[in-house]
């Protein structure tokens, strides 16, 4: 299927996804920093501190200053003992020095970009559910698979299967290509059966051959958002909604991801891709809120999407009568 590409500004979007999108004030975000202005008027804000197991960068009283000389700044700074003492009278905290762990969030930085990835934790999962000695799988879930509530199959420990489930969710921290298949398999918690339960087998088969699989942020990279939109159409097989998966970057650095069913029944691929496109819209609508509170402003967002009937509609912002069942979703 021959891809294209849909540029649209935040007016369009806003009119003609009205009803997939959260209304966006203009107002600034107002943050309350009153705790950390005495914090803030005798120490540098590119101090990098471990609080209450939280890692925490305080807010610079300069939020337009540029990503890249922020990163730079961090690199170069090195607080001194007496800085040390005063901050830990301040604050229950340990100086731990440059990230390098958290939360089961491995981090590596280099003059190049940072790479994030879970290995640990993923290795630590294929273990602890005794698929360690297993035969790796080459993809995390069969292309032609169709699970369903399969009401005939065998029932399992479901605590075992919710266990499994929970630790893969968190996975996807740092692993979007898990996320469709994770969230399949996470529909079936309340009554899995043995198909669910080897489908999830052949997920940590997955990750235990792909463990050092891991994120790469380039501080080379540009600042422009744009979205990439996909879905199945009614690839449910028990109620035929649609399943919406989107990924987002900023500039060649990817960082959000998403792989949703959607709320309702799409009758051909023209409303399933047009709804996932709202849906990417949406979010890149509330990225681009995000990153205006950091004084990074942006201009025309780009969203990608492989169905050419979806694009046509969202350049026409007003619904005619063949799409009006779709403005009401």
């Amino acid at each position: 299927m021959e891809s294209s590409n849909v540029v649209i500004n935040d007016e369009v979007c806003r009119e003609a996804h009205s009803e997939n999108t959260t209304p966006i004030q203009d107002k600034p975000m107002e943050v309350d920093d009153s705790l950390l202005v005495d914090y803030v008027g005798k120490h540098s804000d590119e101090e990098l501190m471990v609080l209450n197991d939280a890692v925490s960068v305080p807010l610079s009283p300069e939020p337009s200053t540029p990503v890249h000389k922020t990163q730079q700044a961090q690199h170069e700074f090195s607080p001194s003992s007496e800085q040390k003492d005063k901050m830990k009278v301040m604050f229950e905290m340990s100086m731990v020095g440059e990230l390098t762990y958290f939360l089961g969030l491995q981090v590596k930085q280099k003059n190049s970009g940072i790479y994030i990835n879970q290995a640990k934790y993923a290795r630590n999962l294929v273990k602890r559910f005794r698929l360690d000695n297993a035969a790796h799988a080459r993809t995390p879930m069969a292309a032609n698979a169709k699970l369903t509530n399969d009401p005939s199959g065998e029932s399992i420990d479901v605590i075992l299967y919710r266990s499994m489930i929970r630790c893969l969710l968190y996975l996807t921290a740092s692993r979007p290509d898990i996320a469709f298949s994770v969230g399949v398999c996470s529909r079936f918690q309340y009554n899995p059966k043995v198909s669910h339960l080897n489908a999830v087998k052949r997920i940590i088969k997955y990750v235990g051959g792909t463990c050092d699989y891991r994120l790469f942020y380039s501080k080379e990279s540009n600042l422009s958002l744009a979205g990439f939109s996909d879905s199945d159409w009614a690839g449910n097989t028990d109620d035929r909604k649609s399943t919406t998966g989107g990924c987002f970057y900023v500039g060649a650095n990817l960082v959000a991801w998403m792989s949703k069913k959607q709320n309702s029944v799409s009758l051909s691929t023209a409303e399933v891709k047009y709804i996932t496109a709202g849906s990417c819209f949406s979010q890149l609508l509330w990225m681009k809120k995000v990153l205006t509170d950091y004084g990074i402003s942006q201009d025309t967002m780009i969203v990608y999407c492989d169905n050419s009937s979806a694009i046509d509609i969202s350049k026409n912002p007003v619904q005619h009568s063949k799409t009006k069942h779709i403005e009401i979703r």
